[in-house]
């Protein structure tokens, strides 16, 4: 959230140094203010999962703490980051790689010099975007190779959507270049650093309890439960190896899962993806001891 403030920051100082008209500027300082606050709600919930007390939350914040728990409450903060997250869907922001750019772009210096690929997200994009172009391939050519919609394929060159390190490893790899090239990118975009590469023995472990304290607050309902309440989408079995630490399953399969035991499935696919990366990127390619099967499904979702 905070590189996504400062990429809309960015865009708020090339729209003053175009002298941009007054509507353009109070829209991108209105695009700041909204991800400003969920990024005060989200840093809030962060503090009372570490056990921070509301009087602390609310000293830090300069308000009464009784002020504070109607405005960051865990229901509250949740609609608000489940709306976020639709309208990220429903409007995504626009990136322009450098194949999109248009003559008066190109003709503009102030574009030249403050481009939108030095967001993170964007210079990702920008490269995966630059080896398609090189590599020859259009757009439908390489959903056709991944199985993956057209559309899809454009959001991720476009950088609409961040694509998980399995595909930037296909994709690479099928334009010709080395993934290993583009792990720094890919890590900057997901907001990964040195201090945040886990283990894939780790990664399992977090994945898994967080499915775990999901099926508690379900009140542990049974395998062929979750099996009817998915309309099958997950078998009992796959129910019980997931519940028990044994398997980490295809996305659609976990998604279903996390949905049956009445979660959000947004909120958990950042751990399922961690487990991918942390497994791809380990020296062993061997499977973590107790874990018999970990899905590869990509989710185009």
């Amino acid at each position: 959230m905070a590189t996504e403030v400062n990429r809309l920051a960015r865009q708020l100082l090339d729209s003053e140094l175009r002298a941009e008209e007054l509507g353009t500027l109070l829209e991108r300082a209105e695009a700041i203010r909204r991800e400003l606050e969920i990024y005060t709600a989200a840093a809030v919930q962060d503090a009372r999962y570490r056990g921070e007390k509301w009087e602390s939350v609310a000293k830090a914040a300069h308000v009464a703490p009784e002020t504070a728990r109607a405005r960051w409450g865990p229901e509250r903060v949740a609609r608000m980051m489940l709306l976020h997250a639709n309208d990220k869907r429903a409007a995504p922001v626009r990136w322009r790689g450098p194949q999109q750019a248009t003559s008066n772009d190109r003709q503009d210096p102030v574009a030249e010099e403050a481009p939108e690929a030095s967001s993170p997200a964007g210079q990702l994009a920008s490269a995966l975007a630059h080896l398609q172009v090189n590599s020859g391939m259009t757009i439908r050519e390489v959903a056709e190779f991944t199985m993956l919609s057209p559309s899809f394929i454009s959001r991720v060159l476009s950088g609409d959507r961040l694509p998980t390190w399995d595909l930037v490893c296909t994709l690479a790899e099928r334009f010709g270049s080395d993934p290993a090239e583009l792990r720094v990118l890919f890590e900057a975009a997901h907001g990964i650093t040195a201090q945040g590469r886990r283990p894939a023995t780790a990664a399992i472990a977090q994945l898994h309890a967080a499915v775990r304290g999901l099926y508690w607050a379900a009140k542990s309902p049974s395998p062929e439960r979750i099996e009817r309440a998915s309309k099958g989408t997950v078998t009992a079995g796959e129910a019980r190896r997931v519940l028990t630490g044994l398997d980490v399953p295809d996305w659609d399969v976990l998604a279903a899962l996390v949905h049956a035991l009445g979660g959000r499935p947004f909120e958990i696919k950042p751990l399922w993806e961690a487990v991918h990366y942390s497994f791809l990127m380990c020296d062993d390619p061997r499977l973590p001891e107790g874990v018999s099967h970990i899905g590869t499904q990509s989710a185009a979702r």
